[in-house]
């Protein structure tokens, strides 16, 4: 018995001392690389963001995600900075459900100022933007339409340097590159 004992003592600590090098091993396997590469510049660049369960905004060129939340508990907003040499360079891409519509927190909002308003054909739905005049030679626009009973929201700030029409017509072709429905 005394026998049995000692073996199975020996044998596990040959065991452990096995797994010591092999961790020793792993261990400097990976402090090599680290050493070797370089950190990346931008560590929060992404393909997609998630809107609703149905709706997942998909840019066909990479982003950096500047700030994500959640709405009411119930929807999703995102702040990203393009990386194109388009006209916008900037979005807040937001979503919430039917009952928080009303109450919506708005990125920009004007009582007073009537906003340029297009209507666009989007799937077999239509959707909305508004584009208000703001201080310093600066525009925003707010693209808006409904999906599966959620409302999707995306807007931008730009200089004042293409019409409101234009503006309405940039981001509304960018919404439709990258919003992928389910």
């Amino acid at each position: 018995m005394k026998s049995a004992i000692k073996i199975i003592f020996i044998f596990s600590l040959m065991i452990m001392v096995g797994c010591q090098s092999e961790k020793q091993i792993l261990l400097e396997n990976k402090e090599e690389p680290l050493k070797q590469k370089p950190e990346p510049k931008k560590s929060n660049l992404t393909k997609e963001l998630r809107l609703t369960y149905h709706a997942v905004w998909v840019a066909k060129e990479n982003f950096e995600l500047l700030k994500s939340g959640s709405i009411f508990g119930t929807g999703n907003s995102y702040e990203i900075r393009l990386e194109t040499d388009g006209k916008i360079q900037w979005i807040r891409l937001s979503s919430t459900d039917r009952e928080n519509q009303s109450q919506f927190p708005y990125f920009y909002k004007d009582e007073v100022q009537n906003p340029d308003v297009s209507y666009f054909v989007w799937g077999n739905k239509k959707c909305s933007v508004l584009v208000f005049s703001l201080p310093e030679g600066k525009r925003y626009a707010r693209w808006e339409g409904i999906h599966n009973g959620f409302l999707l929201v995306f807007e931008t700030t730009t200089l004042s340097e293409i019409s409101a029409k234009e503006l309405a017509k940039e981001l509304h072709l960018l919404v439709q590159q990258s919003l992928e429905l389910y």
